[in-house]
């Protein structure tokens, strides 16, 4: 079993980072064999890349924020498997640990509570894990005067495509498993798929609230397991689990232009 792991786009402990939020991404792999002719075997391979195209930390996104201020911010996974042993088709979760500005997670209910109306996802947004400038009709980036509350009611918190992990959630560290169109969990080779696509502090809030929320950090963690060789998803994460707590992962880094 083993981690593949980016300079930029980490994916196991690693960082696109700026000063209020950030995004991490992992890829993990587990065992396969493959036979691919007679007498000889190939071992599988498994291969994601997580990025966050529309967020510019050079451009100051995410600093500064006053009600009214919106922002892309698209935490979108791709399966980048090379197809040269086949089909690889995998299971994805993201998380989305929500830090303060010690990287500590947010503990003040009341804080998270308000945290929680700052993510929307909005499906007119047609940025994708390659393309840099995308943009949404719904949730503008720098739109005057921004958002309401009342208006971003009509706004799911992450894509519909994703399931929040209720057993494995927690107040400031969400799970999401990927689900699809169909249903089936299923990420196949060149697919991709964004979580949530906008940062929105709502016009409505004042002084107060915006110290309650303070500085903080949303640090987004993409995990994969092969699907193959699994009766379910719940036992490919059940086994990804058992790997991640018996410390049985092994890194390999790689350089990246991501």
């Amino acid at each position: 079993m083993r981690i593949r792991r980016e300079k930029r786009n980490i994916l196991f402990a690693g960082a696109i980072s700026c000063a209020m939020l950030f995004g991490i991404g992992n890829t993990m792999a587990y065992f396969t064999e493959n036979a691919v002719q007679t007498n000889v075997f190939t071992t599988g391979d498994l291969d994601i890349g997580l990025k966050e195209p529309g967020w510019d930390p050079e451009d100051n996104d995410g600093k500064n924020m006053y009600p009214g201020y919106t922002v892309y911010k698209n935490p979108t996974v791709k399966n980048i498997t090379s197809d040269k042993n086949g089909d690889e088709p995998c299971y994805v979760r993201m998380t989305v640990d929500i830090l303060n500005n010690q990287g500590s997670p947010v503990t003040d209910n009341q804080a998270l509570n308000l945290i929680y109306k700052t993510i929307y996802f909005d499906k007119t947004f047609n940025g994708s894990y390659d393309k840099k400038e995308g943009y949404g009709t719904g949730l503008v980036q720098d739109r005057i005067p921004g958002y309401s509350l009342a208006q971003l009611a009509s706004y799911p918190m992450v894509n519909p495509l994703w399931v929040k992990d209720t057993s494995r959630s927690t107040a400031s560290s969400l799970v999401f498993n990927y689900m699809g169109e169909k249903g089936d969990g299923i990420l196949d080779i060149g697919e991709e798929s964004t979580l949530f696509t906008n940062v929105v502090i709502p016009t409505d809030w004042n002084q107060t609230q915006m110290q309650k929320v303070g500085n903080y950090q949303l640090k987004v963690t993409a995990q994969a397991i092969q699907s193959k060789g699994f009766a379910s998803q719940s036992e490919a994460y059940r086994m990804l689990d058992e790997e991640i707590k018996g410390g049985t992962l092994q890194e390999v880094e790689r350089d990246s232009q991501n």
